[in-house]
């Protein structure tokens, strides 16, 4: 019988009547809500309530029209955003928690552990890697089929595979452009991609892109098995579908076949993921794709003030592909926006936390502030500035804490536990603590295995591989491949019984030993970190599955959990801290206060939009950009700033910059303009020069650490943007920030 056989439970009693579930909501939210049969477009504009409109209509559907909530399933694109979703709706009605309601990657993995079977090659004890693995399996790709990794890297690469497998090989057109070398990176890229992907195969794994692809082609290549799940899911919601690539689109397409109950949220004017692969097209052309359907524009604004609506609509409304929408509010004009001109980006950096030390002065909290910047080099004089000012902040990376040297190491051997044909993770822990077995033993297990079409553990275990080896590499191997068959028993146990027993299996004192380095890491408390995750995880999981829902738990479970993993899920909100991120990252949140930094020409636009990108529309770049700014305008409730440098160091050499494109197109009467060092909304003296900065005046000598002696010719600025313009004979004239330049006074004055 096939896996989806246990996927049609009966249908429980209808619930009874526990609250009027359209309170609170507008008309056309309540008119989303009660929808019956059929497609349905909900264009929410930003701060809408667009979630409180899903998991409204889920609870609808269950309690009045009586739909198991087994058979809806609510796609969104963040783990923070699914788990957000799942609580409100449990609150609304706990029976209407047991939906499937999941990012689009998590129910790809929850299907393919069912049915990847089915593909050949795969069990369903599949292994996912991160970027990091798939860069290890690709570097060793390029070296294989002769190239070098440092001209082709593995980054670029990778690149390449993820657009050929999300977009088809149209996605690929740009190598064959450049005449020099296209059919070149043509070549590398068919060679790589086929050792990359028989190498994922050998080894039981899928990357990211995989978890979307392959449902794809299970459910092309298996119409039994796409019919069963159109069949099982009796209503579809999808949330910001105008995120949605190709792959994901076609997925929607054959889960609708069946009953057509397809309701799909978004906002054009919000789609900013064109670079990897989000088609604007899935949404504009909705109406298109399924005639009939029925369409509700969410135009009220709970977030923000109206200066910022009025500011972001002006900007918005010069798109052509978009659908049209006015958003309002209820809360009130607001303050002006404000733009701050500042002389460079270290000028830009300090007037920021200034106002951000004023604004804590007058009460709001650091986790009140946000600053976004388009590009990750501006973070630099952000922090050295926060950090001077004492301020508090958090950089949004969710992934960070999986990246270090300790989780994935643990990790790894999670991951052999569970999959022991993972070749990715037997080459990072085979030595890990140190056994003995060194590059050149490696290299004998490596030429042995392919030799024999073995994974790295069956090798391991071989006798005659064993009695090529001679000393510590054959003991430490021997070591290792005994241990491995404690660890497939640890992988049947409780994802946190599970990292415990690895942690007592391997030799823990000497692992520690060998992480130890300078900084003063606390490792083991990272380690107890995760494992503690593990164990709250698997006690969630648990509760969801007594309650009925159908969900993975013990090791193998974790595993998947983590990989999903992305950069938007780790925002610490109970942190008092003041939020960087990038304005991609900040699509889905809303602060009080928000900074957009470096808005400049080649910034914001970014340099590639302005010269066109690979797109055959050159205004389809900078209409993304646009809709890149107009997120990062919304995402503030009350006041807004925006800043832009006269100057700016890019790659070395500074260089003069013009506004961005965009600030003009703000009405003069939403903004209020000042150069940063004279507006008033600075409080002078939150930053005062450090005690070591000596009296300086023009024509003074002075002697800077690396440019030597010179001759001060100009002094500007106050506080934390007081710098000097220094005339150095051997280097000539360089402007200094004068809390970083450490500039000594000489004596006498310079004739």
């Amino acid at each position: 019988m096939n896996a989806t056989g246990d996927l049609f439970p009966s249908a429980p009693a209808a619930a009874e009547p526990r609250e009027d579930l359209l309170v609170g909501l507008n008309p056309a939210q309540r008119a989303a809500v009660v929808h019956g049969a059929g497609p349905l477009l909900i264009v929410a504009g930003p701060g809408s309530g667009k979630t409180r409109v899903i998991t409204r209509r889920i609870a609808w559907l269950v309690r009045e029209r009586h739909v198991d909530p087994r058979r809806i399933l609510a796609i969104t694109f963040t783990n923070k955003a699914a788990r957000e979703m799942r609580e409100r709706v449990e609150r609304i009605l706990p029976e209407a928690g047991r939906a499937w309601i999941s990012t689009f990657h998590a129910l790809g993995a929850r299907i393919l552990r069912r049915e990847i079977e089915a593909l050949g090659g795969w069990t369903r004890d599949f292994t996912i890697y991160d970027t990091a693995d798939r860069a290890g399996v690709l570097k060793r790709a390029i070296a294989d089929a002769g190239f070098d990794a440092v001209q082709f890297r593995p980054a670029v690469v990778g690149g390449w595979i993820s657009a050929w497998k999300n977009q088809g090989p149209e996605a690929l057109t740009g190598l064959d452009a450049d005449p020099d070398d296209g059919a070149l990176q043509t070549e590398v890229f068919e060679a790589v991609r086929q050792r990359y992907e028989a190498t994922l195969r050998a080894s039981n794994a899928l990357d990211f892109d995989d978890l979307l692809v392959k449902v794809l082609e299970l459910f092309e290549r298996h119409p039994g098995v796409r019919d069963a799940y159109a069949e099982r899911f009796e209503h579809l919601l999808v949330d910001e579908y105008q995120d949605t690539n190709r792959v994901q689109y076609r997925i929607v397409r054959h889960l609708a076949s069946r009953h057509g109950n397809v309701a799909v949220c978004g906002d054009p004017d919000q789609s900013i993921y064109g670079w990897r692969g989000a088609d604007i097209r899935n949404i504009l052309d909705f109406e298109r794709d399924y005639p009939g359907c029925a369409v509700v524009l969410l135009e009220q604004n709970y977030r923000s003030v109206n200066s910022v609506l009025k500011a972001a609509q002006a900007v918005i409304e010069r798109n052509a592909a978009r659908k049209r929408k006015d958003l309002w509010s209820e809360r009130g004009p607001g303050e002006p926006l404000v733009v701050l001109e500042c002389e460079n980006e270290d000028d830009e950096a300090a007037a920021i936390a200034e106002r951000i030390a004023a604004l804590r002065r007058e009460g709001l909290r650091g986790r009140d502030i946000a600053i976004f910047y388009r590009v990750n080099f501006l973070q630099r004089a952000l922090e050295a500035a926060l950090r001077w000012a004492r301020i508090p902040y958090q950089i949004v990376a969710g992934t960070e804490f999986y990246e270090r040297r300790e989780i994935k190491d643990l990790v790894a051997y999670a991951k052999l536990a569970v999959n022991p044909r993972d070749d990715v993770a037997f080459r990072r822990i085979v030595n890990v603590p140190a056994r003995g077995i060194g590059d050149k033993s490696l290299e004998e297990l490596e030429r042995f295995a392919a030799d024999r079409r073995l994974t790295l553990l069956e090798a391991a275990r071989s006798s005659e591989l064993r009695g090529r080896l001679r000393g510590r590499a054959k003991a430490g191997l021997e070591a290792f491949a005994g241990l491995a068959l404690k660890l497939e028993e640890l992988a049947r146990m409780p994802a946190g019984l599970a990292l415990r027993g690895i942690l007592d299996t391997i030799d823990v004192h000497a692992w520690y030993a060998e992480l130890a380095t300078e900084q003063e890491v606390d490792r083991e408390a990272n380690v107890e970190e995760l494992v503690a995750h593990a164990e709250a995880w698997e006690e969630e999981v648990q509760e969801r599955r007594a309650a009925g829902e159908d969900l993975r738990a013990g090791l193998p479970g974790f595993l998947e959990e983590i990989a999903l993993v992305s950069d938007a899920d780790a925002l610490g909100e109970d942190a008092d801290r003041v939020t960087l991120m990038t304005l991609h990252a900040a699509k889905g949140l809303e602060f009080p206060v928000v900074f957009v930094a470096g808005c400049e020409e080649e910034l914001l636009p970014h340099a590639r939009a302005i010269a066109g990108g690979d797109s055959d529309d050159p205004e389809a770049g900078i209409e993304e950009e646009r809709r890149l700014f107009y997120v990062g305008l919304t995402r503030a409730a009350d006041r807004l700033f925006l800043t832009h440098a006269r100057t700016r160091r890019t790659f070395g050499a500074w260089s003069f910059r013009a506004p961005s494109r965009f600030l003009a197109e703000i009405p003069d009467e939403h903004v209020r303009s000042a150069p940063a060092e004279d507006d008033e909304a600075v409080v002078l003296g939150a930053f005062q020069a450090p005690p070591e900065v000596p009296e300086l005046a023009p024509g003074d000598r002075v002697e800077h650490d690396h440019f030597g002696r010179g001759v001060i010719e100009t002094l500007q600025g106050r506080g934390a943007n007081a710098r000097a313009t220094v005339r150095f004979p051997a280097h000539g004239t360089k402007t200094l920030l004068l809390q970083y330049a450490k500039l000594k006074k000489l004596g006498g004055a310079a004739r």
